[in-house]
């Protein structure tokens, strides 16, 4: 462990696992560390080492006093850990900082502390006629700066943060600061405020205050078994994966990751190419299809790829299946022989009979040779926190797509999902969903590869993080030494050093003028010239086996006079801070998600798009919402694929399609990676 506190010869790092007790108590279990027992710690960061040098157990509601008896009893511990010639700075997490008692002990014992505060604690500040607010009504003062500070583990942070104000201690002065993970402003799971007792440097007050987040990981690892209040990390091949929290920090990393991204060493022995001219693809919770339309797009000339099987219960969502097979089938009439399902029926796979059934047509078609799905997501989202639990009947179907992967024995497998899935703990456990995932899939003979990629990374107009894991059988003659670091992921064919990424303007310009609440499924569009063709990768992608002279799907939800008027004055790359007195229908706006209300910019690549109606999404000039074709372009669909609104297929149906467009993959990443299994 390497040393990373600055100017500070020591800092007393105060935890305790009473969150952890309380949810196991309340849950009914508990052991004599974990359960109702609370445990505080001070550990003491000195020069290059960690070590815990006061602790003391006691069961919860064992101790009565005057004063919280956690609260005296880690001032007891700091005395003994600070009994030394060193000028120590106490560190502790909002359970402490937040608490006047602990803070006044700190004061009354000559000790400087940073700790961080919650977003509602009321703080006094050195100001006539406001003297109380709470922390949270203070982030919009001070200037905000880029911070970046390494913890002790060599992880870096990277943040924007700003000092707020003078405030009152309960002895003598403090200053209040904030820090924003990721740049996203606003009160969200990223953002820490601190207290310090002294004035120092910015840079070193947060980075001492997100020792008291870091701790608790650190705590978490050394120990596992109890639950966890903000999830659990990996511990396997993913526990490498650094997560992209947002753009600003995605393309930081990206830029650093250059000066040593390795060339793809691929060891091919080109296995799969000798199973058989056609890889047969069995797709589990396909949604709109777009990951199996990566494969079949992926599959060269040839068809190398066809998909055997395709498992969905949502009637609306087989339909669009249905619909875009056959239309798959027109678009590449040049390509032998039939590559998707004879038949197609809503299936719920969690159900015995559904399994047996999928393994009879693999079967039939000489077996499973690839298994792909994304199983929903909801419960591992960053929009849907509340749900990081194993519990979650959601990520409850990750154990499906396992079942499957486990009876059709294919030669490989490629599941995707998004980035929570990395801290989401299994249900009843601090270990993480994806640490069991390995476990199993590794016992059954798979050699896994974890990966997050960004579309934007293979021409995609839209920065998209997502995971995805990867897994070769062992017969296939394969080990995670045949590959470097990068594994058996295409390079990134866009972006640094690369090609330039696709631009909103790449992808949707061409398309015509429309208005508010524009319904015409099928419009009259202006073919593009063979100059433009030429000039616009994305754009002939998109065009080829679409219908000359029309343009499908350009069709927008229709806003309310108001919304209109609040997209009229939000500046290119603005969202609702641009209009934040008029959010007035928002119960509290400093909550609102940095991509609400969002206007996208012509020559970047989109932001994330996830349901587009929900969040707002702003045309970069004309002042309506995305249409379902800018979108679903957005998202790298061809312009002849086509979303079902209703399980007859029959029009209407928009907000079903929005939302299969919000849940699907990106099909130009996974027509990356097929072409390049293609050598494997």
């Amino acid at each position: 462990m390497s040393s990373h506190i600055g100017r500070f010869a020591e800092i007393l790092l105060v935890e305790d696992n009473s969150t952890a007790a309380e949810r196991r108590r309340l849950a009914g279990v508990g052991s004599d560390d974990t359960g109702q027992n609370i445990t505080v710690r001070v550990h003491r960061l000195n020069g290059a080492s960690k070590l815990v040098v006061a602790r003391r157990t006691y069961e919860a509601g064992s101790m009565r006093s005057k004063r919280s008896a956690k609260i005296e009893l880690a001032a007891m511990l700091v005395d003994r850990a600070a009994d030394g010639d060193l000028d120590p700075v106490v560190v502790a997490g909002t359970s402490y900082g937040s608490a006047s008692a602990f803070l006044r002990m700190l004061g009354e014992r000559d000790l400087r502390f940073v700790v961080q505060i919650r977003p509602s604690a009321v703080v006094r500040l050195n100001e006539r006629d406001c003297p109380c607010i709470a922390a949270a009504d203070v982030l919009d003062r001070g200037i905000w700066r880029d911070i970046s500070a390494v913890m002790p583990d060599g992880t870096e942070l990277e943040c924007s943060a700003a000092k707020l104000a003078k405030v009152a201690l309960p002895t003598g002065t403090g200053r209040l600061f904030a820090a924003q993970l990721g740049g996203i402003q606003g009160v969200h799971r990223g953002t820490l405020i601190g207290l310090s007792s002294f004035d120092g440097a910015l840079a070193d007050l947060v980075q001492l205050v997100a020792h008291a987040r870091w701790i608790r990981r650190v705590s978490r690892k050394e120990k596992r078994g109890g639950l966890s209040s903000a999830g659990a990390e990996p511990s396997g091949a993913a526990s490498s994966i650094t997560a992209r929290a947002n753009i600003t920090l995605a393309r930081r990393q990206d830029a650093r990751a250059q000066a040593t991204l390795p060339q793809i060493r691929l060891a091919a022995k080109g296995l799969l190419r000798r199973v058989t001219p056609a890889l047969n693809v069995v797709e589990l919770f396909s949604g709109a299809g777009g990951m199996g339309l990566g494969f079949l797009l992926g599959g060269g000339p040839e068809g190398r790829y066809r998909i055997v099987y395709s498992g969905e219960a949502n009637p609306i969502f087989v339909q669009t299946l249905r619909d875009n097979h056959h239309a798959f089938e027109r678009a590449m009439c040049h390509r032998s022989g039939s590559r998707t399902p004879e038949s197609l029926e809503p299936a719920d796979l969690r159900k015995k009979s559904v399994l047996e059934r999928a393994v009879a047509v693999a079967h039939e078609a000489g077996g499973a040779h690839f298994l792909i799905g994304g199983p929903p997501c909801q419960g591992f989202s960053m929009a849907n926190r509340n749900s990081w639990s194993g519990n979650n009947p959601h990520n409850e179907l990750v154990d499906v797509f396992i079942k499957y992967i486990l009876r059709l024995r294919p030669l490989g497998f490629l599941m995707e999902n998004v980035q929570g899935i990395l801290w989401t703990p299994n249900a009843g456990t601090s270990v993480s969903v994806v640490d069991v995932i390995e476990r199993r899939l590794k016992a059954a003979g798979y050699v896994l590869f974890p990966k997050l990629l960004d579309a934007a990374w293979y021409g995609v107009p839209q920065n998209r993080t997502r995971f995805f894991l990867m897994g070769l059988h062992r017969d296939l003659g394969y080990t995670a030494d045949d590959f470097d670091t990068w594994g058996p992921f295409p390079k990134p064919s866009h972006g640094e050093q690369s090609r330039p990424l696709v631009t909103v303007r790449e992808a949707i310009a061409d398309l015509p003028r429309i208005g508010n609440g524009a319904s015409n499924e099928r419009s009259p569009y202006a073919e593009p010239s063979d100059d433009a063709l030429q000039q616009n990768e994305f754009l002939r992608y998109a065009r080829s086996g679409a219908e000359t002279g029309i343009i499908l799907d350009h069709v927008t939800s229709r806003h309310a006079d108001y919304v209109i008027d609040r997209y009229r004055k939000i500046p290119a790359g603005g969202n609702w801070e641009s209009i934040r007195d008029e959010m007035t229908n928002y119960a509290d706006v400093s909550r609102t998600h940095s991509n609400i209300y969002r206007r996208l910019r012509w020559d970047e690549p989109s932001i994330t798009i996830g349901h587009y109606r929900k969040s707002m999404l702003v045309h970069p000039s004309q002042n309506r919402g995305l249409s379902l074709r800018e979108a679903s372009r957005l998202q790298s669909f061809p312009d002849w694929f086509r979303f079902a609104g209703t399980a007859s297929g029959q029009s209407g149906g928009l907000v079903h399609k929005q939302q299969q467009l919000a849940n699907a993959v990106c099909p130009l990443v996974t027509k990356a990676i097929a072409e390049f299994m293609l050598d494997l």
